[in-house]
């Protein structure tokens, strides 16, 4: 075990409160160790009949980061998986609009890229530190909560219930706790993309002799990455000295699934990218072809209005990351306000304590409703800022290219934001006093939204203008 000599986080006194968490994801998993670190008692169940190891990169924003440096060892390891690229942009046909730029946590407010199945597998590694139980095989296909009995649970396809306290629904887009929530099981919308996505050994791309000169890494040096650009798509190339990722955002033909198990080979998206007739760079053909056959993933990209109601009508059934909210790429914020969401709601429960389980999770929602629809909306704009790009104005100002992650998220401390405001919000929710969230862009009243008029907008070419310092 990589923790196996490390002493576990300082643990608040027990609340006695169960919690039940669906999915061992990053954001389950994060919630699982910060719930056991508030004093929580939590079991894990994942459909899945092992830890997932597949997937290529996410971004993660210091305001969940941060929270690690209250996990010992975790920090230490958490850094030694993360990549250190510079970032250079390109026109789609090769033609450099800028860079390289640093891509370093804090440096412009943007996320450190780490492996996505490397983080999964360290943060199972500190559940397992923790002695918290982890279930495999168990897929959910109902959700339930007993009021008069003051608990929830959930049935599996194989007919084994699970009970707790509190349910937490971390399994995805796909949860079926829309039935709890909404009423019924809300179909999620197809943003009009998908993405091609793999990783695979560098060993792989160095074997093409001219990746192997553009992409060589001595030591000391940053990992590589490239960002090309073209209308209504954008291709990531990332190299580091064990992983080459590549992914190409693009117009969904109806092929693509919301599956990791569904693989297609290179050459069905060189396909695709000849009927286009655009051209692209050498280099960013190269490392697809250099793609293992059966390798690559269609991920059709997914999303839902945002709802600002996340959990069962008695709120003991609560959801949390994508379940409630789901998030573009370009947001690269997805990951991030999951683990956000879990470092919240493990404060909540512990002020709320076992007698006021539904308040908390009626607080939680309140805090984090409107600060992650933001973050959501910001992940649209990075996607219409790459793909209406006005490559004469870029060449000016090449930074203007930068993902958008503002400071608002990046400098956010979700634990403390519960701590400070959670009395207020109770006397909101319960006695109707004022109460505005002050975790959104800084001068932005917020303003509900939903993806037709997002959708319209980019059909239209149209930017989409807000009031406030999103940077």
């Amino acid at each position: 075990m990589v923790f196996a000599n490390c002493l576990p986080p300082e643990r608040h006194p027990e609340t006695n409160i169960r919690v039940l968490v669906v999915g061992a994801g990053l954001g389950g998993l994060f919630c699982a160790i910060e719930l056991w670190r508030h004093g929580h008692s939590v079991q894990v169940i994942e459909m899945k009949n092992e830890i997932e190891g597949l997937g290529d990169f996410v971004g993660i924003a210091p305001s969940a980061t941060r929270q690690m440096a209250k996990w010992p060892g975790m920090l230490e390891v958490y850094n030694s998986i993360i990549y250190r690229p510079s970032l250079a942009i390109y026109k789609h046909d090769g033609e450099l609009l800028g860079g390289p730029f640093p891509i370093q946590e804090g440096v412009d407010h943007l996320p450190t890229p780490v492996s996505r199945p490397k983080l999964i597998k360290t943060l199972y590694e500190y559940v397992r530190l923790l002695g918290i139980r982890v279930s495999f095989g168990k897929k959910v296909v109902e959700y339930y909560e007993v009021l008069d009995k003051k608990h929830a649970g959930v049935v599996t396809e194989n007919q084994e219930q699970f009970e707790a306290d509190l349910v937490i629904a971390a399994d995805g887009v796909g949860s079926v706790s829309w039935k709890q929530t909404a009423g019924q099981v809300e179909a999620p919308r197809s943003s009009g993309f998908s993405v091609f996505r793999v990783a695979y050994p560098t060993s792989l791309t160095y074997q093409n002799p001219m990746l192997a000169e553009q992409y060589a890494l001595k030591e000391g040096d940053d990992d590589i990455c490239n960002l090309f650009l073209g209308k209504n798509t954008h291709g990531i190339i990332l190299v580091a000295r064990d992983t080459t990722t590549w992914m190409l955002t693009h117009k969904d033909q109806g092929q693509a699934t919301e599956l990791w198990s569904r693989r297609i080979d290179a050459w069905t998206v060189l396909e695709e990218l000849k009927e286009t007739g655009v051209a692209w760079d050498e280099r960013f053909l190269a490392v697809i072809c250099q793609s293992p056959p059966q390798s690559v993933v269609d991920y059709k990209l997914l999303w839902r209005n945002p709802s600002s109601t996340w959990t069962s009508p008695g709120g003991l059934v609560l959801q949390l990351g994508d379940a409630a909210h789901s998030f573009l790429p370009t947001s690269a914020n997805g990951a991030t306000q999951a683990m956000e969401d879990a470092i919240s709601i493990a404060a909540c429960l512990r002020l709320g304590g076992r007698n006021s389980i539904a308040l908390a999770t009626r607080v939680h929602t309140r805090l984090r409703y409107q600060r992650v629809s933001c973050a959501q909306r910001s992940g649209f704009k990075n996607r219409e800022k790459w793909h209406h790009t006005d490559f004469d104005a870029v060449q000016k100002n090449p930074e203007t290219l930068a993902m958008t992650v503002g400071s608002w998220i990046a400098k956010h401390d979700p634990e403390a934001y519960v701590y400070d405001r959670w009395e207020e919000c109770v006397n909101h929710l319960l006695n109707g006093t004022p109460f505005e969230n002050t975790n959104i862009p800084p001068g932005y009243t917020y303003a509900p939204w939903t993806i037709d008029e997002l959708l319209q907008a980019a059909e239209e070419e149209r930017e989409t203008v807000d009031s406030g310092d999103w940077s």
